[in-house]
């Protein structure tokens, strides 16, 4: 989806490097990038150019470095505290760290795939009668790519879509026929206990080149953006998922829904032998209130290891992307703002948790 051009200043805080470093990869890479018509002729960069010189960065860094390949999954069991803004803009930075990033809806209200730039609601005779691009109608869901989907399986690339070319993030969308997915899987858990786990094997053979329809072993990274219900996929989710990331709203602490996740959690372990680690990230935090000082302390104390050292303060950039309305993520749209700026941070913080080598 497009956004505005991008001057290099810009360009290299989206990258995190310098303005020299910029210049260079696109002269070293032969990257085109279009100049302004008039004046000083400056470098005009486009996000695909962004996300193309991120790529360029990681394959040069890749010679010398390894990636593990990783699987996390975007959940609390509370609405309204930051989960599909953390999940889209993750996700876009991870690609601008020069990840091969997958992120994949798993919610039917569809609000990441809004936030990518795609109309879930529309039908593509809708799209033709309203003159919206066709390549912005979503037709098919995670729910396709199941094998025994009731309309027929499709595969991974009919699936996906790549909002940004092909060095940027991919999507898997949602609409609201993804509810059918757990219908299905209600119905074949009440027959066989093991259904419960299809969409996790699912996973587990798409990482390991088994199952060709859904082959996503080029990954480095796997994101699901998960309901906050606690239902049969996002349960698979989150067994197939190396990191559950919940956020933490600091204005609307609930230690009842940190402890029922770490319920859940528990009870995945004792279930299936293994489940993901726990990574908590802070949102609308403010430090001059004591309130929310009070409310860090008890979160830090009671799951010390899964608190991120890094927050995302209270800001109204922050608090405008939770409508789900946006069509552009928050550190592409405003990359300068201090809520992009405390998401990157986190992100980067996020990556160095998971193991995976940004620099």
């Amino acid at each position: 989806m497009s956004t505005k051009p991008f001057k290099v200043q810009a360009a290299a805080q989206l990258l995190a490097t310098t303005n020299d470093t910029v210049r260079r990869m696109v002269d070293e890479s032969g990257i085109e990038v279009a100049r302004q018509q008039e004046g000083t002729k400056t470098r005009l960069f486009s996000i695909e150019n962004i996300f193309e010189l991120a790529r360029y960065s990681a394959n040069r860094r890749s010679k010398v470095t390894k990636r593990r390949q990783i699987v996390a999954t975007v959940y609390t069991p509370s609405c309204g505290v930051g989960k599909t803004t953390l999940a889209s803009n993750f996700g876009a930075i991870f690609a601008l760290r020069g990840l091969r990033t997958l992120v994949i809806d798993l919610d039917f209200r569809a609000g990441l795939t809004r936030s990518f730039g795609y109309d879930s609601a529309l039908t593509r005779e809708e799209a033709l009668e309203q003159g919206v691009s066709q390549s912005k109608i979503v037709e098919y869901h995670f729910g396709n790519l199941v094998a025994n989907w009731p309309s027929g399986r499709v595969s991974l690339l009919e699936a996906i879509k790549k909002p940004y070319g092909e060095c940027g993030p991919h999507l898997i969308p949602a609409d609201v026929t993804l509810d059918g997915l757990d219908a299905m899987l209600a119905d074949e858990t009440s027959e066989d206990a093991n259904a419960r786990l299809a969409l996790t094997r699912l996973i587990k053979d798409g990482l390991s080149k088994k199952d060709p329809h859904f082959d996503v072993s080029e990954y480095d990274v796997i994101l699901f953006d998960a309901a906050p219900a606690r239902s049969g996929s996002t349960y698979s989710a989150m067994l197939a998922s190396d990191f559950v990331i919940s956020p933490v709203s600091m204005e609307n602490f609930s230690t009842k829904a940190l402890s029922y996740l770490s319920a859940v959690l528990t009870e995945m372990r004792e279930r299936s032998k293994k489940a993901p680690d726990l990574v908590l990230v802070g949102n609308f935090f403010d430090p001059n209130r004591i309130r929310v000082m009070g409310q860090l302390l008890t979160t830090t104390q009671g799951y010390p290891d899964a608190w991120l050292e890094r927050s995302i303060r209270r800001s109204e950039e922050f608090s405008e992307s939770l409508d789900g309305q946006s069509a552009v993520p928050l550190v592409l749209s405003k990359p300068s703002g201090q809520a992009a700026v405390e998401l990157r941070d986190a992100a980067d913080v996020l990556l160095r948790r998971m193991g995976l080598v940004i620099g």
